[in-house]
C-alpha cells in the first residue's frame, strides 16, 4: 500500500471507518458534544482519593485574589513573609495585608529603567537588531519571581494593603500592559536615537531620567502614588489599639520581617535531556532592578525538592511554588492530580514524559502558588496543601489539594532557604553557574 505525504481523501474514509467500526467512540463522542470534555472523563475515585486532610499544616490566613492582575509572584512573595510579620505586630493574620501595589509600581519602574539601560549600554544603535533579541518585546510586562519580589523588598520596603490598596487597573494589567509596554519603547526609540546622533552619556541619562520620571506619572496615576511615611492603626489579639506613627516603607520591613528572604533561593527540578541533576544555572531574563544578580537555580530530583519542602514546612515557614496548572487541574474540587481525567481511555491521549514537555515546549512556569501543608504516610508524601490567589471561592477556600504525582510532572521550582540543604546540595549551590 502506497503511503502518501499528504492527508488523501481516502485516508479519510479509511479513518472514518476504522472509527466508527468501535460504538464506544459515537458515544462517547455524543457525551463531550454535550456535556464537555472534562466532565466526561473526570474520574471521581481519584477526588475521593484527595481529601483536604493534611498532618503538617500552617495557620489559615485570608486569601488574596489577584484577579488578572498577573502578580502571582507578588502574592505568593507575600503569603511566604505574611505569617511572620503578623506575628512581629501581634495582629490576627486574618486581619493583615500587604499591598501588591505597592511592589507592581515599583517592580514596573524598575524594569523600565533596566530595560533603557540595557539599550544604553548596546553598542548597536539598530532597532532590528535589538528587537531579534527579544530585549524589548515585552519590556515592563507584569510577571515576575521570588527575586524580583525580593529586589523590591529590600530596596523599597513594604506598606499594609490600606495603605495603597488595589485600583481599578491594578486588578487587571491588560491595559497598562499596553500603555506602559508602549510608552518604554517609544523611549527606547527615543534612545537608540541619541547614541545614533553620538550624543554624549550625560545628555542620554538626563534623557532617561526625563523618561522615568514621566513614566512615575502615568504609574502613579494608574496604582496610585507610593508613600514616603504612613500611619498605621490596628487592634491586635489583645484588643488593643497599636498605632504606628510616621514610619517609612523600609522601616516597616526593618521591624517587623524578621524572615531572612536574602538567603531564600531557587531550587528546581527541569529535567529537559540536557540538564543533569546537580548542576546550577543562571538565567538572565527575568531581574528587574539593574545590575542585580541574575536569577540562580539548582537543578535536582524531584524527591529532593519535597524533602526540602518538608523541612521548610515544619519550621512554619511556607514554601514558594513555580508550577504548571493548566491540566489536570479541577478548580471545583481544588485536586491536582495526573490521573484526574481518563483521557488515555477515552480520546486517545498520549503522555509526554516531564523532560520532553519541557523541551518541547508542552509546559512552563507560569505560575506562582505557596505550600502551605502537607499529608504525609510512612515518611513519604501522599499530597500537598498549596495556596492560591484567587479568592476564596473556588477549590478548597482558596486551595488546591495537589497529589504527590502532580508534584513530580509539574512542580519547576520551590524557593527555600539556604539552610534546609543538605551539605552536597549547598556545596553545589556554591559553584559556578552555568549560563541558560
Amino acid at each position: 500500500m502506497k503511503i502518501n505525504a499528504n492527508i488523501e481523501l481516502e485516508d479519510i474514509k479509511k479513518f472514518s471507518k476504522e472509527y466508527n467500526k468501535n460504538m464506544d467512540n459515537k458515544k462517547i463522542e455524543k457525551e463531550i458534544n454535550q456535556y464537555g470534555l472534562d466532565k466526561v472523563c473526570l474520574n471521581r475515585k481519584v477526588i475521593e482519593e484527595n481529601p483536604p486532610i493534611f498532618n503538617i499544616e500552617l495557620s489559615e490566613t485570608k486569601r488574596y485574589d489577584q484577579k488578572n492582575s498577573l502578580r502571582c509572584w507578588a502574592f505568593a512573595g507575600i503569603n511566604v513573609i505574611k505569617r511572620n510579620m503578623a506575628n512581629n505586630l501581634n495582629i490576627d493574620i486574618m486581619d493583615f495585608e500587604l499591598s501588591d501595589n505597592f511592589i507592581a509600581f515599583f517592580h514596573r519602574l524598575e524594569k523600565a529603567n533596566t530595560n533603557y539601560e540595557r539599550i544604553i549600554s548596546r553598542k548597536t544603535t539598530d532597532l532590528s537588531k535589538i528587537t531579534k533579541k527579544e530585549l524589548i518585546k515585552e519590556p515592563v510586562e507584569e510577571i515576575g519571581n521570588w527575586d524580583n519580589f525580593v529586589s523590591i523588598v529590600r530596596k523599597y520596603g513594604l506598606v499594609p494593603m490600606k495603605v495603597m490598596p488595589i485600583t481599578i487597573e491594578g486588578e487587571d494589567a491588560t491595559k497598562v500592559n499596553r500603555l506602559f509596554s508602549e510608552i518604554v519603547k517609544k523611549n527606547i526609540v527615543v534612545l537608540t536615537e541619541l547614541k545614533r546622533q553620538n550624543n554624549n552619556m550625560q545628555d542620554i541619562r538626563k534623557a532617561k531620567a526625563k523618561m522615568l520620571e514621566e513614566d512615575y506619572e502615568f504609574l502613579s496615576k494608574v496604582y496610585g502614588e507610593p508613600v514616603n511615611r504612613f500611619d498605621y492603626k490596628y487592634t491586635d489579639k489583645n484588643g488593643k489599639e497599636i498605632s504606628i506613627k510616621d514610619i517609612t516603607p523600609n522601616e516597616f520591613v526593618k521591624r517587623f520581617l524578621s524572615i531572612d528572604i536574602e538567603n531564600f533561593i531557587f531550587i528546581s527540578n527541569v529535567p529537559n535531556g540536557i540538564k543533569k541533576y546537580g548542576q546550577k544555572f543562571k538565567d538572565p531574563r527575568y531581574i528587574n532592578v539593574y545590575k542585580n544578580k541574575y536569577v540562580e537555580y539548582l537543578h535536582i530530583s524531584s524527591n529532593e525538592l519535597k524533602e526540602l519542602a518538608v523541612k521548610q514546612l515544619k519550621e512554619n515557614i511556607p514554601v514558594m511554588v513555580g508550577i504548571y496548572i493548566r491540566k489536570f487541574a479541577d478548580k471545583e474540587t481544588g485536586v491536582l492530580d495526573t490521573r484526574l481525567y481518563n483521557y488515555e481511555k477515552l480520546v486517545n491521549y498520549k503522555k509526554l514524559d516531564k523532560a520532553n514537555r519541557i523541551l518541547l515546549g508542552d509546559i512552563e512556569l507560569h505560575h506562582w502558588m505557596t505550600i502551605t501543608g502537607v499529608q504525609i504516610e510512612d515518611e513519604i508524601p501522599k499530597r500537598w496543601k498549596v495556596e492560591d490567589s484567587y479568592g476564596n471561592k473556588e477549590k478548597v477556600n482558596g486551595y488546591y489539594i495537589m497529589n504527590d504525582n502532580y508534584f513530580d510532572e509539574y512542580v519547576f521550582t520551590i524557593i527555600v532557604h539556604k539552610k534546609y540543604l543538605t551539605e552536597k546540595q549547598l556545596k553545589l549551590y556554591n559553584e559556578k553557574s552555568i549560563m541558560e
